[in-house]
């Protein structure tokens, strides 16, 4: 028997909660040996998703961890990962954002990956799921590499019916061994909304642990992530200042902090270039498209 918590974090968006559970465990009925536990914060919805949680689920192993609407996406996954790792006895934990929709290959991929990950370098990792959008056309997110350091311009992982290892990777679905949490802890939680699933990915990367794309596409999932220079082209300046700060915009927080973890020379060059940016969208895309 291997034993997973499904890590999540939810903010209303029910329907896709309720889309995303339904693949999960309708895909884990071909596999008995494998138990799950959900531990989801609910991040102050008022859409009724708890309630939905409780009727529908509530035959599940499930824990529910609150919150108060200012957590965010790596604050709500920080408060249900830590519950998860307090109630203690999991092989590792699986991140699931909840406008997934999980295919029944999942399960099986992981426990070959584990697999193929003892045997090629004697520990367990991290798995990494490859999805598409839902009309299944394209990759919209996985592991991937950095084809530069100077630019970090980078390009995916395509799944190709083998193992293969990446620098980076997306959260959306993506399983975390237990060993690795016991030598590198949770997500950083100095990071606001998103970025700490590629902080920890790439760290735990460059401490020696496998970072290992999954053979198949997983799963699916629109990518809904809108071009910073189609937001901004059309903004005033204070506007465009304001969506570089915003969780919701460039969180220009998350960005140098991650320069300072992970690429820390990359730091003061991130910090005016962002700025460039905003006061020259059009001009600083030309200039992104020279450099990559």
């Amino acid at each position: 028997m291997r034993k997973i918590a499904i890590i999540m974090t939810v903010f209303n968006r029910m329907q896709k909660t309720r889309a995303c559970l339904d693949s999960v465990y309708g895909g884990l009925e071909g596999f008995p040996e494998i138990a799950v536990d959900l531990f989801i914060t609910d991040d102050g919805s008022s859409d009724g998703t708890r309630q939905m949680l409780a009727e529908e689920f509530g035959n599940r192993s499930i824990h529910i961890v609150d919150g108060d609407g200012s957590l965010f996406w790596n604050g709500g996954m920080i408060k249900a990962w830590k519950a998860a790792v307090a109630h203690g006895g999991y092989d590792g934990y699986l991140w699931l954002n909840n406008d997934v929709i999980v295919k029944p290959c999942l399960w099986k991929e992981l426990v070959d990956a584990d697999g193929y990950s003892l045997a090629t370098f004697g520990k367990h990792g991290i798995y990494v799921g490859s999805l598409t959008d839902m009309a299944g056309t394209r990759l919209t997110y996985g592991g991937f590499n950095f084809r530069s350091k100077i630019t970090l311009s980078d390009e995916f992982v395509i799944p190709d019916g083998s193992f293969q290892t990446c620098q980076c990777a997306h959260g959306n679905i993506t399983y975390v061994s237990s060993e690795v949490v016991e030598a590198r802890g949770v997500f950083c939680e100095d990071y606001i909304h998103g970025g700490t699933d590629h902080d920890y990915t790439y760290l735990a990367h460059k401490a020696g642990f496998p970072l290992i794309v999954l053979r198949e596409y997983v799963g699916l999932c629109d990518n809904d992530h809108t071009g910073s220079r189609a937001v901004m082209a059309g903004m005033k300046l204070k506007d465009r200042i304001a969506f570089l700060k915003s969780p919701h915009g460039l969180n220009l927080h998350n960005t140098l902090l991650f320069q300072k973890r992970c690429f820390p020379w990359r730091y003061p060059i991130v910090f005016v270039m962002s700025y460039f940016k905003a006061l020259c969208p059009r001009f600083s895309y030309k200039i992104s498209k020279l450099l990559r």
